[in-house]
């Protein structure tokens, strides 16, 4: 059996080309997915977050969801360098900003009783830098941050 040419694609009458070769190149001319990010999920309590016990350096997305029955915040910082997470809940008891401790609020998430935070939050976590999970919400005005009730948490990026 006698194999019959591919078909050609004619550009005028006096040049024709393969189009076998135009569908490989748009082929792999076709933008790829970016790459799933490591999902960490952190669940609020009253008056405690659960997060899993090794979080990874590199770019990280955090989900948080409130399992209590009261609001919660999930506001993450990074430590300033030499500072530990000790320190720095001493610093905040004493009634000072957690604010002065830190490079700045990498990001907050917030949600409600039984809820999941409206949106996700991605973070380029560096390794070997401390970061700070807290919840400085009050349930009421005579009461303590839920920080000092024990929502907090602490962690080295790997």
């Amino acid at each position: 059996m006698r194999r019959q040419p591919l078909p050609l694609l004619t550009l005028d009458r006096h040049r024709a080309l393969p189009w076998w070769p135009l569908v490989v190149f748009s082929l792999a001319c076709q933008p790829r997915a970016p790459a799933r990010q490591p999902e960490t999920v952190v669940l609020a309590t009253d008056y405690a977050f659960q997060v899993p016990h090794e979080i990874p350096a590199g770019v990280v997305v955090f989900r948080f969801e409130n399992q209590g029955k009261v609001p919660h915040e999930m506001a993450l910082g990074q430590l300033r360098a030499g500072v530990t997470a000790d320190s720095m809940l001493a610093y905040i008891a004493q009634g000072n900003d957690p604010g002065d401790l830190s490079d700045g609020v990498v990001g907050i998430l917030i949600a409600a009783p039984g809820k999941s935070s409206l949106g996700t939050l991605s973070v380029r976590l560096l390794s070997g830098r401390t970061y700070m999970m807290i919840c400085q919400f009050t349930d009421a005005d005579s009461l303590p941050p839920h920080s000092a009730m024990g929502m907090q948490y602490s962690f080295v990026a790997q």
